[in-house]
């Protein structure tokens, strides 16, 4: 364990998603950058985030949130434009899909950059506010500041269609973000999304760019860590009734990063992590995730991390 944090960078927006038979809508706070910290800071990680919010009523809720979950507000940047939102729509197996309204938005606003990061031992980057507009030249540039202060760096790709840019111009975004990172996670969707395949081609992309894990997500069928020049791991999906999958890899990713965190596995070392610290880490990303598809929306579960010793 390291008494440096996990930095966040990425979206906060609200869910808009549908309620229990024969009730409206329900307005949530989401975003896959929001998610992911809440995630790690309900599984004991120190974090902070990074991003640009709204004064208006969403916006303080969002405020009011992140102090009562102990996520640190320093690098949260606070203006007069909306809070974004996302529209959810549930199929039959409680797999979401989104529809988004981010012009003229908080999500339009560069948020505060940090003088330093001496204080974090990991920046994790995340969605499309890791890649589209003002947003994603700023994610950019600070994962190059953090791989230059010798931060570990994350990222996940969080591929959403709704506001994807032309597949050209996606792909070239994410492959130079995934240049600067030491761990990037994505679903066989996204796989599929960007490159048409689900394995193969896409994989053997993302693990060109050097020396990193890659962790992929396959829904209920689970999903495997590729560590660099070593066989993968294979995790299966916990059997959960699934209200909703809203969140799932969020919390599954912040819960994967909080037990590195326990186990004192992110930074420089994550370059190289032994076996037993990615078992655990996948052992307990795997139950906060199934617990948070067993609630409507992203509520993930207040877990501790096992030691990787356990």
């Amino acid at each position: 364990m390291t008494g440096k944090g996990v930095l966040v960078y990425g979206e906060a927006l609200v869910d808009c998603v549908p309620g229990a038979a024969g009730h409206e809508r329900q307005v949530v706070l989401g975003g896959s950058g929001f998610n992911t910290a809440l995630a790690l800071a309900r599984c004991g990680a120190p974090v902070t985030y990074n991003v640009s919010l709204s004064r208006d009523t969403l916006g303080r809720s969002f405020l009011q949130r992140l102090a009562e979950e102990g996520i640190d507000q320093r690098f949260v940047g606070v203006g007069d434009a909306p809070t974004p939102s996302a529209t959810a729509s549930l199929d039959a197996d409680g797999v979401a899909t989104y529809r988004f309204s981010l012009n003229g938005t908080a999500f339009d606003t560069t948020p505060p950059a940090p003088e330093h990061l001496d204080d974090f031992a990991h920046l994790h980057v995340t969605s499309f506010g890791a890649t589209l507009g003002t947003s994603g030249e700023a994610a950019l540039a600070l994962m190059g500041r953090a791989r230059e202060a010798g931060l570990s760096v994350s990222y996940d790709l969080n591929v959403r269609p709704a506001v994807l840019p032309a597949l050209d111009e996606a792909r070239r975004a994410i492959d130079e973000r995934a240049t600067l990172c030491d761990l990037l996670k994505c679903s066989t969707d996204d796989a599929r999304t960007l490159h048409g395949a689900e394995y193969g081609y896409p994989l053997a992309r993302w693990l060109a760019h050097g020396d990193r894990l890659l962790l992929v997500t396959d829904g209920d069928k689970g999903g495997y860590l590729l560590p660099f020049r070593r066989e993968p791991m294979v995790f299966p999906a916990l059997a959960r009734e699934v209200v909703d999958t809203i969140g799932a890899g969020d919390s599954f990713m912040g819960a994967f990063l909080a037990s590195l965190w326990r186990n004192g596995g992110l930074g420089p070392v994550l370059k190289d992590l032994p076996n037993e610290l990615c078992a655990a880490a996948l052992g307990f990303a795997v139950v906060v995730a199934a617990e948070t598809c067993a609630q409507q929306g992203c509520n993930p579960p207040r877990l501790d991390p096992p030691s990787a010793d356990d």
